[in-house]
Order: C-alpha cells, then structure tokens, then sequence
C-alpha cells in the first residue's frame, strides 16, 4: 500500500510542531453578497488550526471569519467574478513551523460559509486541522476534500440537489469520518486514507447507483449501509480482516444478499493493509 501526499505532509507537520513558538494571532472577517452568480468555483486553503464550513445565509455568496498568526501566513480572499472562481483561506509566507495548540482557546481558527443556492465546484485544501464541514444545503457539482494531520467530521445531512459528478475524499494521518454520503447525490466516489480511522456512513436519500472506490493503507475501515441498498464489494487486502456477514462470495466479489431485490445499487472497490474492514448494517436512512 502506498503512503499518499496528504500522510506525507501530516507526518512532517507533527514534526515541525514540537518547540514552535508561541503565535500572536489577528481576527479578520470578510464577506460578499450574491449579485446574480449563477456558478461557482470555489478552492479553500487552510494550512493548522480549527475550521468549520456551514450554508451561508440566503443572499450570501460567502462569509468568512479566521484568527491567524500573520507572521507566518497571509489570508486569501481572490474572487474573480468574470470567472466565476473564489479563493479562501491562509497562504504560507515561506517556511512556516506549524505550533499545536490542541483546544486553546487562542488556536487559529476559520469559519466559512459559502453560498447555499449557488451550484459549487468546491475545493478544500487542510493540513494539521481539526474540522467539522456540514456539505448539507450546498448545491455540489463536485467536491474535493483533501486533509493532512487531522481530525475531520463530514456531514451530508440534506440531499444535494444537483447529480454531482465526484466526489474525492483524500486523509491523511488523521481520524475521518464521512456521515450520509447518500445525500451527497455522487455517482462516482474515491476515497483515500493513509494512516487512522476512517468511518463511512452511506446513510441518506438514494437517487440511483454509484460506485466508490476506498484506499486505506494504515488503520481501520467502517462501513455503515443501510439494508435497503444492494452492495458488492471487490476486495483487494493485505493483512487486513473483513467480517463478511450479509455478504455472499461469488467469484472474486461479495454480493449483499439482498443485492437482486434492492432498488438502488452501491459498488464498492476496497483496498486495505494491515487494519480491519467493519460492516454495520443499520435500518434507517440516517
């Protein structure tokens, strides 16, 4: 198994974070008003610290506050109306020593919320972060979401109202978890884990088939399905235990048993090394 960019850059940013300095930290908030945008693509840097993404209120295309140490970092705010492109976040000033500050009150933050109407191709970029990002009430295109060293909670609690064309989920030494992806309305899923915990739950409203393909290379894998939805998995492991309950071999693929009577379909393509593979079967949606 391989050991992605995103593990990379979260094993040197708990190295360069013992002994840094302490941080003087500025308060900055922006925001800008909707004026008929019709499309949107927005791309979110965020080097450390907390950051937590919510729907904007009606009529805002996005509203943004951060506390930053702004002897290392430089705050983003690039909107390019003609392109329809939006660019947020903090921008590094050379090299930068990342300090851990764990749930000080004086840690860096950025709160973002982006507009709710407004179809999204939406880009977010974290490294040594503890998030919490509520993709509920987004209208998503796509959705890219890559983070380092980190402890992530993604939330699809609506149902996206457009068919999104993908949506990358990239992790790296982290703990992450992925609830309703259902909602989140993706034909086309990838997910990538490098070392940690990573728990997926396909709860949600299903409007057709998708296929996902998830890559672990350290740690553990949870899977939460509801019973309504008919699964195979095709599964490519090393050292790795699955529980196979409610599957059924055939060939090289387990089939849900109640795979040939269920409405809508989920293909998984599994890879994992060294951890576990966990099903939860649950009844409801949520």
């Amino acid at each position: 198994m391989r050991l992605g960019v995103p593990a990379a850059v979260a094993l040197a940013a708990l190295l360069t974070a013992a002994g840094a300095p302490a941080q003087t930290l500025r308060t900055l908030a922006s925001s800008r008003q909707l004026h008929g945008e019709s499309d949107l693509t927005v791309n979110v840097t965020y080097v450390a610290g907390r950051f937590r993404l919510l729907p904007a209120a009606p009529g805002t295309l996005y509203q943004m506050e951060m506390r930053y140490d702004e002897d290392r970092f430089t705050p983003v705010r690039d909107y390019d109306g003609g392109a329809g492109v939006l660019r947020l976040g903090l921008k590094s000033r050379g090299h930068v020593t990342l300090a851990s500050r764990g749930d000080n009150e004086d840690a860096p933050t950025l709160d973002l919320a982006l507009a709710p109407g407004v179809p999204l191709a939406l880009t977010i970029e974290l490294g040594a972060a503890e998030a919490q990002a509520e993709f509920g009430g987004l209208a998503l295109r796509s959705l890219r979401y890559t983070t380092g060293a980190s402890k992530s909670e993604l939330r699809f609690s609506r149902l996206n109202p457009l068919d999104c064309d993908s949506l990358t989920l990239e992790a790296g030494a982290a703990q992450f978890t992925a609830t309703g992806l259902a909602n989140a309305n993706c034909r086309h899923m990838k997910i990538e884990g490098g070392v940690g915990a990573i728990a997926l739950d396909f709860t949600g409203t299903w409007r057709g088939n998708a296929d996902a393909e998830v890559h672990v290379a350290l740690g553990t894998l949870r899977l939460q399905l509801p019973r309504t939805l008919g699964v195979t998995i095709s599964l490519d492991r090393f050292l790795a235990s699955f529980d196979q309950t409610g599957f059924t071999r055939r060939g090289d693929v387990y089939y849900s048993d109640n795979y040939a009577s269920a409405r809508y379909h989920l293909d998984l393509k599994l890879e994992s090394a060294f951890g576990g593979i966990q099903v939860f079967w649950v009844n409801s949606t949520r």
